[in-house]
């Protein structure tokens, strides 16, 4: 707040007068007093909070908690999936069950896990398989690789949820960073949303030159075929309104998912935002590594897809 300003705004002839003064950084009120002598004190004016409205958040929230312990001990079943949560998994034996442990202990039990295996070789269905008494757990297997968008169509066909989400398998991405992107959908503020990793930049270890140089331009073009502002296109967390991303029609199979849906969804949500998630890149499996076919197919997707729904 200015010096000037504020004895602009007290009349030299009034002690005693106040002025009323907004921070527009923090939203608080000041009542400028002048006394007698001449000085000036501040009296700060805290605007008091709708108490029965944080008393109503507080019993919704105790709400949700007892009714959460109650289906864990089993004395009620779970009534509506609220989120879904697609895991395309290709040889990722050693990573998947942390990946498993780490979205038991992060997501709330109203949450269904499907594992679409595109035939993997190294005994990760046979992992799964094994964990068949979990009543959330899906486990869907291809005989033959069709790439991870295959994999993740598959997965949709079979989801409930209100919100469906997308969760690696090789734990490059925490699956606490996907409930980021899961609550603005829960709570109607978005119909997509992505994470980002360029929004969270002490977590940007082992992405590569060519890494961040092809995400960039692939970014690039999404922007401008769609109209949207991300800044990761590529990031591979990402969360959908359930109805919203059943009723559109996917038909890549590979690493053009993730054009092909962004250029679909741009056109039919009505919000799509971006959360800042974080990333461990020295766990990417290989497969998934940029390359010039990958990145033709990413931008060959959004121009051909902009204009289908």
């Amino acid at each position: 707040m200015a010096t000037s300003t504020i004895l602009h705004s007290i009349p030299t002839n009034s002690p005693g007068s106040a002025d009323q003064n907004t921070d527009p950084c923090h939203g608080e009120r000041d009542l400028l007093f002048t006394q007698d002598d001449g000085s000036l004190t501040y009296k700060p004016q805290i605007e008091r909070l709708d108490t029965d409205e944080i008393l109503q958040r507080i019993d919704d929230t105790l709400d949700l908690i007892a009714e959460a312990q109650a289906i864990d001990q089993t004395r009620m079943p779970v009534g509506q999936i609220d989120i879904s949560i697609i895991i395309p998994v290709r040889n990722a034996r050693e990573t998947l069950p942390e990946v498993l442990a780490r979205i038991d202990e992060v997501m709330p039990t109203s949450c269904e896990i499907i594992v679409v295996d595109d035939a993997s070789t190294d005994g990760s269905s046979h992992y799964v398989r094994g964990l068949n008494h979990r009543p959330n757990l899906t486990l869907l297997q291809r005989k033959r690789s069709h790439g991870r968008g295959s994999a993740i169509r598959m997965g949709l066909r079979h989801s409930t949820g209100r919100v469906v989400a997308i969760q690696d398998a090789d734990m490059a991405y925490d699956p606490a960073d996907l409930l980021g992107a899961i609550w603005p959908i829960l709570e109607d503020q978005a119909d997509a949303v992505y994470g980002s990793r360029r929004l969270r930049r002490d977590t940007r270890r082992g992405v590569g030159l060519v890494a961040r140089l092809s995400n960039r331009m692939t970014t690039l073009v999404a922007n401008w075929t769609t109209g949207l502002k991300l800044s990761d296109l590529e990031s591979s967390h990402k969360a959908f309104r359930g109805d919203l991303i059943r009723s559109i029609k996917l038909q890549e199979c590979d690493r053009g998912f993730d054009a092909e849906v962004t250029a679909k969804m741009a056109r039919r949500a009505r919000v799509v935002m971006e959360v800042p998630t974080s990333f461990e890149g020295e766990m990417l499996d290989e497969s998934l590594a940029p390359s010039w076919k990958a990145f033709v197919q990413t931008v060959g997707g959004l121009i051909r897809y902009r204009r289908d729904r």
